[in-house]
């Protein structure tokens, strides 16, 4: 048996070959395939590419593909699979396949069979949950007004509100302002200010590991800031498992992500309190595996058939090295 699995985020596109034993045959990458970026034509070519790289890896032929699985960002509304069903058909596969968000894939790579629930937080956040009857709910991972707050890009946002708030006196000193001024150049805050607003200097995503350095150096607009994420990322992992009926049940929660890769206590204690007074029953699992292998696990699921998730997942991780 031959699986396919595809993830497609927002830069890039991983197609992996893979056979029962946990075997990776083939790897494939392209750029973006999310069609709301690239267009429904672009996530077609983006997918045809990152899949003949693997089959031709792999020697293997459209034809031997067992099942395939499809994670896919841009995969957000009902109408969204009458888009893209067509993309995939077009690409004439053998065997049946699954389309699901991409947000779907950590929750399956790190449960035992894609039944609890996964927080993904990098540049933007998303819950997703299934529960014990295949229900599935998720939040809209659409960022700020849509309920959605905690990804890197909020965090930097808050941070340069807390280092405007000090520079007005509406707030207190922050080391934040200390370590903005050196990544960008700025001698003073009001030069910083001026030159942020006018696009002269850029904050982004990747200042947000300095915010959890302030954080656990003990400041304290950091701290707020870090325990604010846990706190909004929590609250909509209790309204996931609400709607799947699931707080009074024993499940794991996937942690996934650049800014749960920070690791940071304060973060998954200001989580970890918010969902368990709510859903005592949790148990927080950061997840080790790349994002494609729970798209190679969806694959094998529909087939039935047994995959040893720890091969699977040491194969992929030197396969994309």
């Amino acid at each position: 048996m031959i699986f396919l699995g595809i993830d497609v985020g927002a830069s890039k596109t991983h197609a992996v070959l893979a056979d029962e034993s946990g075997f990776v045959l083939g790897v494939g990458r392209a750029g973006c395939a999310n069609w709301e970026v690239v267009g429904l034509d672009g996530a077609g070519a983006a997918l045809k590419t990152s899949i003949d790289q693997a089959l031709e890896a792999a020697n293997a032929t459209p034809a031997r593909i067992t099942a395939s699985g499809y994670g896919l960002a841009g995969l957000d509304w009902p109408s969204d699979e009458t888009r893209l069903g067509p993309v995939v058909d077009a690409l004439a596969l053998h065997g049946p396949y699954t389309m699901v968000n991409d947000a779907v894939l950590p929750l399956r790579a790190g449960t035992v069979d894609g039944v609890g629930l996964a927080a993904i937080a990098g540049s933007g956040t998303t819950v997703v949950g299934r529960n014990r009857a295949g229900q599935m709910a998720r939040s809209f991972g659409a960022g700020y007004p849509f309920t959605d707050w905690g990804g890197a890009g909020d965090i930097v946002m808050a941070a340069v509100n807390a280092v405007a708030a000090e520079y007005k006196g509406l707030g207190p000193k922050t080391s934040l302002s200390a370590r903005m001024l050196a990544v960008t150049g700025c001698t003073e805050l009001g030069e910083f200010l001026e030159k942020l607003m006018r696009w002269q200097v850029k904050m982004d995503g990747t200042f947000a590991p300095q915010v959890f350095a302030a954080a656990h150096e003990g400041d304290a607009a950091a701290l707020e800031i870090v325990q604010r994420v846990g706190y909004a990322i929590g609250a909509n992992v209790v309204a996931v498992a609400r709607r799947l009926d699931m707080l009074n049940t024993n499940f794991d929660l996937v942690t996934a992500g650049g800014v749960f890769s920070s690791r940071s206590n304060l973060l998954y204690d200001s989580l970890r309190d918010t969902v368990r007074a709510e859903a005592p029953g949790i148990t927080i699992v950061h997840l080790q595996a790349q994002p494609v292998v729970g798209a190679l696990l969806l694959a094998a699921d529909l087939v039935k058939q047994p995959v040893d998730k720890d091969v699977l997942a040491g194969q992929v991780v030197k396969a994309l090295a």
